[in-house]
């Protein structure tokens, strides 16, 4: 690896290690790699039995989201039922094929992405209602079904491992705009065991491990980073991150730092003023790669802003005048 590369600089940022400058979306120091099959089909029938439809055509895509359809139909009707699937067990080592031999690899972290986590795929299978009153009513079923979901993420995270991944992209939400949708106590029980499981095969190997969880998520952080999380995407518009930052220092880093709706809907000054408040609350000494809290289709000139405040004010020391 280019020690000056901007892959190296961000693993510096990621550490706290004394990087040179904050790293930012669109530098390419990073890349989100999907095994074959990642994305839920644009339409039809999943591996899991889940049925998919597209998004509507005036939807406008964003060069990384995490899917191009939404669910319309849930192949278990009770725990019992889900218990029944044949879920799958894994992906075989060719949906790994090639996906970390781009010549980009010396100057990029490939990150490879893991599908739906251990809540979001539990909801699928059942919806929504059904499987957040599983886990009160049902817990001990709800677990064997958690627990499959895990081994079928620990095998994905062996196979991108095995294919040379170097970072790890998990995602599962837990909460709302208003707070979490589950008790807290509950998710430790039952989900925070399981996802450990998967955390552990990336730290294990030594590779950094990057959450992505929407809402006021912040009850969740402390045992995520316990667990093994090295970087958060959390949505700065429903987390307190200066917060999180001040609460776990050094341990914790963002992606992220600028809210989506104010890429979308803002001018460029205000993404450049959204920036340098991004820098100066969660950036001051490493621990932040800057970008958009979601890879949505932004406005092209705000982009652009994004990254002139980046190179602007982004590198360190950062001057007094942000602190």
């Amino acid at each position: 690896m280019d020690l000056d590369s901007p892959k190296a600089n961000l693993l510096k940022a990621l550490y706290h290690e004394g990087p040179a400058h904050v790293p930012y979306a669109g530098e390419g120091a990073y890349r989100l790699v999907d095994h074959v099959g990642r994305k839920p089909p644009r339409t039809g029938c999943d591996e899991w039995g889940v049925v998919w439809a597209p998004l509507p055509a005036s939807y406008e895509l964003g060069p990384a989201e995490p899917a191009e359809s939404y669910a319309v139909e849930h192949p278990a009707r009770s725990v019992a039922e889900a218990l029944a699937l044949p879920l799958p067990l894994g992906c075989d080592v060719a949906c790994f094929a090639g996906l970390f031999d781009s010549g980009d690899a010396a100057q990029t972290l490939l990150i490879g992405q893991h599908g739906s986590g251990l809540l979001d795929r539990f909801m699928l299978l059942l919806g929504m209602q059904k499987a957040l009153v599983a886990l009160v009513a049902e817990p001990e079923a709800a677990g064997a079904v958690l627990e499959r979901i895990a081994d079928y993420h620990v095998a994905i995270a062996r196979g991108y491992l095995a294919a040379g991944s170097e970072a790890a992209w998990l995602a599962d939400d837990y909460a709302g705009s208003d707070g979490p949708y589950l008790r807290p106590a509950l998710w430790r029980r039952l989900i925070l065991p399981q996802m450990a499981r998967i955390i552990a095969v990336y730290r294990e190997a030594g590779v950094p491990v990057f959450f992505h969880t929407c809402g006021r998520a912040e009850a969740f952080v402390g045992d995520l980073l316990d667990a093994g999380v090295t970087v958060f995407n959390l949505q700065s518009e429903a987390c307190d991150l200066g917060a999180l930052r001040e609460r776990h220092g050094r341990r914790i880093a963002f992606i992220g730092g600028i809210p989506s709706g104010q890429m979308l809907t803002g001018g460029p000054e205000d993404v450049r003023q959204a920036a340098r408040a991004a820098i100066e609350r969660l950036g001051r000494d490493g621990g932040l790669i800057l970008a958009p809290d979601q890879p949505l289709a932004f406005p092209q000139e705000n982009e652009a802003a994004l990254v002139a405040a980046a190179q602007e004010y982004g590198r360190y020391p950062i001057p007094p005048g942000l602190r």
